[in-house]
């Protein structure tokens, strides 16, 4: 009933204590940062059809930095429901998975500093729907074979890895 008559609002489902003066908006920021887990809502022509789309299964939709799983946290307690958030930020890198239950989130992937190109296309196909090629592409696989072709230009041009060889007694 919350999301059909709401959408899917973060301001709805938590409201960000923020400070009264706050002239540059860092401190507003930072409240929704704390209350959301993001810096900003959905825009308004979203929250309905993120909320519907919800309602049936499941929903994708774009945050700002880092994933909304404070307000899914609130959501799950406010009612009763359990949610799976899979979540990538390709600029800084990191990417994973939370299920929230009765307003508790637990990790289940984690992408921390040790992961890999390959680790990144598994889960960008398996949790993000992306098609082989297009995850392939997404997680930079394309340049790492390109710097190796480059690499072994460059060790055949100095005789490291020749095509043939001539042998003779």
């Amino acid at each position: 009933m919350f999301l059909k008559e709401h959408g899917l609002s973060f301001e709805a489902i938590v409201k960000p204590n923020r400070p009264e003066n706050d002239e540059r908006g860092f401190g507003t920021v930072n409240a929704q940062v704390d209350a959301w887990g993001t810096k900003w809502d959905l825009a308004d022509d979203e929250k309905k059809e993120a909320g519907d789309c919800l309602l049936k299964g499941g929903v994708d939709f774009h945050t700002a930095w880092s994933p909304p799983s404070e307000a899914i946290r609130a959501l799950s307690e406010l009612t009763g429901a359990s949610f799976e958030l899979a979540f990538y930020e390709p600029g800084e890198w990191f990417w994973g998975k939370e299920s929230i239950n009765d307003g508790e989130i637990s990790t289940d992937i984690d992408s921390g500093s040790e992961s890999t190109k390959e680790e990144l296309k598994d889960f960008l196909m398996q949790e993000m729907g992306y098609s082989p090629s297009d995850a392939h592409d997404e997680a930079g696989l394309n340049e790492d074979e390109e710097e190796e072709q480059v690499e072994r230009l460059k060790d055949e041009k100095r005789g490291l890895y020749p095509e043939s060889f001539d042998i003779a007694n």
